[in-house]
């Protein structure tokens, strides 16, 4: 996905590597953690330190509070630059699939919902970040997935 924080707009990826690790990459800069559910939140070890980290979503707002900090983001409408590679769109936190609005070849716009997920008794948005196809969809309805699993391949 690409998220706006501060003015700066970035590339925010997540790929799950097995047993709770992950490469995340934002931007140019990637780096692997170690993630771990925890009292509705998570536990990430990032660069030797361990943070409690907790997400919240409405629309296209994200909060991620990190040690008492809280930091919002904006998921962008911006297209990605020509050349980009296909994006995959991914589950932000656990949950189980309640609704999907597309299905594969469909032409979608930027910012129109895509499937909805319930986590943590929230309702969670997965949008379109740009104007594209749906060139493959991963999920169904009912379906539980973890963070960081793929949902739909865009192109």
């Amino acid at each position: 996905m690409i998220y706006e924080y501060e003015g700066v707009t970035s590339a925010i990826s997540l790929q799950p590597l097995g047993e709770h690790r992950y490469r995340a990459t934002i931007g140019e800069r990637e780096v692997v953690v170690t993630a771990v559910p925890f009292e509705g939140g998570w536990l990430i070890d990032l660069d030797g330190k361990r943070l409690r980290v907790y997400a919240a979503a409405r629309d296209r707002e994200r909060w991620i509070q990190a040690e008492g900090e809280t930091y919002p983001l904006t998921v962008s409408t911006r297209k990605r630059t020509p050349g980009g590679r296909n994006s995959d769109l991914t589950a932000q936190m656990p949950g189980q699939v309640r609704e999907v609005f597309v299905q594969a070849g469909e032409t979608v716009a930027a910012g129109q919902t895509l499937i909805v997920l319930e986590a943590m008794k929230m309702e969670i948005r997965v949008s379109a970040p740009s104007e594209g196809r749906v060139k493959r969809l991963l999920v169904n309805a009912g379906d539980v997935v973890d963070r960081g699993q793929r949902l739909v391949e865009m192109e």
